[in-house]
């Protein structure tokens, strides 16, 4: 089979793959309701497309980055089979399952992203699959808001949280995970939409985005309502700037401008007057009056014991400026952080489970230290990620696992920078700002709440605004030094 036509298949597979996902998710809640089942056909399903784009990756394309992509892929690997290996002799419990499915997971963002990237990279009309591939996800948010609006009409929907909060997750396992596919999904349907409204006619195709805002606040999360929310602000002003300087200079030729703006604001009016009719105005409340209470408790004059022992060292003496006083009060700052009742409302106690495996990496050996200490650390009675996944993936695969895990945003972060002074104008374009968003959002939410970069539900939109972000920079930079 020639490379042309691997790659025409690739490209129809991986638009049928994206349409899909919701419907493998949804097939997943009602097997593991039904049966309990551990493996579901969106694994199965999730796997066989892993294997097909490493095919593809290693056979089935002529891309000039075709080397850079195996050889950091062989590296990732090597790093990880080391830790696996070491971890195997070491841990004092090492379940073959959870170690090996962790891995599986871990791997299959660098996978998704190396295989987009040669695909889009082989590309001729780069701009048209771009298109597509925003189709495909435009489709897939509307089978996940339909969905959404079934269960809860039909009185089938599960509920987000089990206490305290409100909020509706359809037919889908994690609350969590559908919220950040809306964050980081949500700013690439604004792209499609605003790329094919180009007169009044046309504004049915803000549809699926209406949906998308409604799913994001039944959800009852933050992550989808914020994404949301900041989304649409940002690309209101962004294009209320661009209009402005289009004004002043009188130079843009970009068609439809007043349109794409007047139709932005239209739509962040309209989330903004549904918001205070929604769980997660409600759910946010809430934790702001959890907050303020905990900030009034925590400020209250009669509760001054740790004031009273703040100039002592743990031997009793005074302190007075020395080493033993300084090492204390750190000691006393940090417990203080990682016990903050704020900070277990804002993260959710994930600050507490932090504190558990960084106390095993403390222990760690060297080795331990440089390839990690496998899933959840040398545990042997509380097995619990902290999932914040970059944390989760340092201790998982040490430094060496983490560096190779964070090369792509790194030489992303360094490009964009490189561009950002070379040419402004096109790299802050309102289109650019929203795949920043999609990518901001993703390695956010990855940070602070965890459930993106080792979610295979979730890691394959990251990976796609990754790759529409680096092949535009690249045709930038190829035109600019052709200049």
């Amino acid at each position: 089979m020639s490379k042309l036509l691997n790659r025409e298949l690739f490209e129809k597979l991986l638009l049928i793959f994206i349409i899909i996902q919701p419907i493998l998710d949804i097939l997943t809640y009602f097997s593991m309701q039904a049966l309990n089942a551990s493996l579901t056909i969106g694994i199965i399903v999730r796997v066989l497309f892993m294997a097909a784009s490493l095919w593809f990756i290693f056979f089935g394309n002529s891309s000039r980055l075709k080397k850079y992509v195996i050889t950091y892929l062989i590296a990732l690997a090597a790093v990880l089979t080391i830790g696996l290996i070491y971890n195997f002799f070491a841990k004092p419990i090492f379940n073959p399952f959870l170690e090996l499915q962790f891995l599986a997971k871990t791997v299959y963002f660098p996978i998704m992203l190396g295989a987009y990237l040669l695909l889009f990279t082989t590309l001729d009309k780069t701009l048209i699959v771009r298109m597509r591939i925003m189709k495909a996800i435009t489709i897939a948010m509307v089978i996940i808001a339909v969905s959404m609006f079934l269960a809860i009409l039909t009185g089938t929907s599960s509920e987000t949280y089990e206490w305290n909060k409100f909020g509706f997750k359809g037919w889908f396992n994690s609350g969590n995970e559908i919220g950040s596919i809306i964050a980081i999904s949500f700013p690439l349907v604004y792209i499609y939409t605003l790329n094919k409204v180009d007169n009044l006619k046309k504004l049915y195709y803000f549809i699926p985005m209406i949906f998308i805002a409604l799913v994001s606040i039944l959800l009852g999360t933050k992550v989808g309502f914020f994404a949301v929310l900041g989304a649409s602000v940002i690309v209101f002003v962004s294009y209320l700037i661009y209009w402005l300087i289009s004004k002043v200079k009188a130079t843009t030729k970009e068609s439809h401008l007043h349109l794409r703006l007047i139709s932005s604001l239209i739509f962040l009016i309209l989330f903004l007057v549904a918001t205070p009719f929604s769980p997660t105005f409600s759910n946010v409340s809430g934790d702001v009056g959890q907050i303020n209470e905990q900030r009034e408790a925590t400020e209250d004059p009669d509760q001054d014991g740790i004031e009273e022992g703040a100039g002592e060292d743990p031997s009793g003496e005074e302190g007075d400026g020395t080493k033993g006083g300084d090492d204390a009060a750190a000691a006393l700052g940090e417990q203080a952080l990682i016990e903050s009742p704020i900070l277990k409302i804002i993260l959710s106690s994930r600050n507490i489970y932090f504190a558990h495996i960084y106390g095993m990496y403390e222990e760690a050996d060297v080795v331990q230290k440089t390839f990690g200490m496998g899933y959840a650390g040398n545990y042997e009675d509380i097995r619990k990620l902290i999932e914040m996944d970059f944390f989760d993936l340092f201790f998982s695969f040490g430094i060496l696992g983490i560096l190779l895990i964070l090369t792509p945003f790194l030489i992303i972060a360094g490009l964009f920078l490189k561009l950002l002074f070379k040419a402004p104008g096109e790299m802050l374009h309102p289109q650019n700002i929203l795949i920043l968003l999609s990518i901001g959002f993703g390695t956010g939410i990855a940070f602070l709440a965890g459930h993106v970069l080792y979610a295979p539900a979730v890691s394959i939109y990251l990976a796609i605004s990754i790759v529409l972000l680096l092949t535009n920079m690249l045709h930038l930079n190829n035109r600019l030094r052709k200049a």
